[in-house]
C-alpha cells in the first residue's frame, strides 16, 4: 500500500487522480519515489495511449529540476517517441516536455 502526505492526498483528491483520473495539474506535489507512475499515467493520458505502452526512468536531477525520461510506443514506426516529465526540486510537477510527432 503507497502512503502519501496529506497535502497531496488532498491534491490528488482536488484534481481527480485518487479517483482514477490523471492530476496532471502544474503544480501537484508528487513524492520522488512516484515519479516514474505519475509520469506514465500522464503521459499515457497525454498521448492516449494504455499505460504499458509508456516507459520511464527514474528521476534525476539537471538544472535545478528532477526529470522523468520516458518514451511512448509508436505503433505507426519501429521506434519510441522520447518525452520528458518535469518537477520542481520539491516535487511540484511541472509538464511533459516533447510528444509523439513534434
Amino acid at each position: 500500500m503507497t502512503t502519501y502526505g496529506k497535502t497531496l492526498v488532498l491534491a490528488l483528491a482536488i484534481t481527480g487522480w485518487a479517483d482514477g483520473g490523471i492530476a496532471q495539474e502544474a503544480g501537484t506535489v508528487v513524492p520522488e519515489g512516484e515519479m516514474t507512475m505519475f509520469c506514465q499515467k500522464a503521459a499515457a493520458a497525454r498521448f492516449e495511449v494504455q499505460p504499458d505502452a509508456i516507459t520511464t526512468d527514474p528521476p534525476v536531477r539537471r538544472e535545478g529540476k528532477l526529470v522523468v525520461m520516458g518514451t511512448v510506443d509508436d505503433e505507426g514506426t519501429d521506434r519510441d517517441a522520447g518525452f520528458d516529465c518535469r518537477f520542481e526540486e520539491n516535487g511540484a510537477y511541472i509538464g511533459i516536455i516533447g510528444a509523439p510527432g513534434d
